[in-house]
């Protein structure tokens, strides 16, 4: 019994790891730097303005919210399918912040996490 449980969990994590090492050759980097999202929740609005490869800015453009509301912040971000983009940030706060945005329908969907995880809908939009 034990031979087969080593055998499986064996089989798991080479399995993983192909997937994984799979992954990694298909991640594409949108073409995002030096474009400007509107982030709009509604009651808020962020504009996050992509400064380079590595790095965006964000600004409160509407409403109010908890925190600051401007920074600057590293970021990672990746192509899921034509017009779909995920990015992910976290800033000073601690507040980190996991985006999939679809530009073809104005989809956003944001996960929060602080001090517990939250999810925010709303819509993106190409500012320039």
């Amino acid at each position: 019994m034990k031979i087969a449980a080593v055998m499986v969990m064996s089989l798991l994590l080479l399995t993983t790891d192909l997937i994984a090492e799979e992954s990694k050759g298909e991640n594409i980097t949108p073409d995002i730097v030096g474009k400007t999202y509107l982030f709009d929740y509604g009651e808020y609005a962020y504009d996050i303005t992509i400064t380079s490869d590595k790095s965006l800015h964000w600004k409160l453009v509407k409403g109010s919210f908890e925190g600051p509301s401007t920074g600057d912040n590293p970021y990672l971000s990746s192509k899921i399918a034509d017009n779909v983009l995920f990015i992910s940030w976290k800033e000073e706060s601690g507040y980190q912040f996991y985006n999939v945005m679809d530009l073809n329908t104005g989809k956003l969907t944001t996960h929060a996490n602080a001090d517990g995880m939250s999810v925010n809908m709303g819509k993106v939009s190409l500012k320039k």
